[in-house]
């Protein structure tokens, strides 16, 4: 009877410290990967060659917003900058916001502007919907 007893209070215990977990979200109920997502630009010289460029700038349009990207740009992969990243994904909007990224190649002084599309917002993850891979200084 006492064993009984001891097993039925571990039982009610274990059920009593379960609790279904509530956490609301604004985008509701998602399953998602870990997977940590960016999104980025090449920039390259005349000759097609990675270069680092100064004053990487990102800008959404679409909410006349400055960003910082997600990720510092460690130079892990000359010439590639992070425009976004899961990090910030809520600073664009799921159907994707128009975001314009500009750079300057030192060597020339010339500053180039691109347009993409980033969606975000309520989706798993941040992910371009258009606008070029590489930006190519003259």
């Amino acid at each position: 009877m006492y064993k009984s007893l001891i097993i039925l209070f571990a039982i009610a215990a274990t059920l009593a410290s379960c609790k279904k977990n509530t956490a609301k979200t604004p985008c509701g109920p998602q399953i998602c990967t870990d997977l940590f997502a960016t999104v980025g630009i090449h920039y390259a010289d005349n000759t097609g060659k990675p270069i680092a460029v100064d004053n990487f700038k990102v800008f959404n349009v679409t909410s006349n917003k400055q960003l910082s990207p997600g990720v510092p740009n460690w130079n892990l992969v000359l010439g590639y900058y992070v425009t976004a990243s899961d990090n910030n994904k809520m600073d664009y909007s799921t159907d994707g916001d128009i975001i314009r990224a500009s750079a300057t190649d030192p060597a020339t002084n010339q500053t180039k502007t691109v347009n993409l599309k980033i969606s975000g917002g309520c989706n798993c993850h941040v992910a371009k919907l258009s606008g070029p891979d590489t930006v190519k200084f003259d």
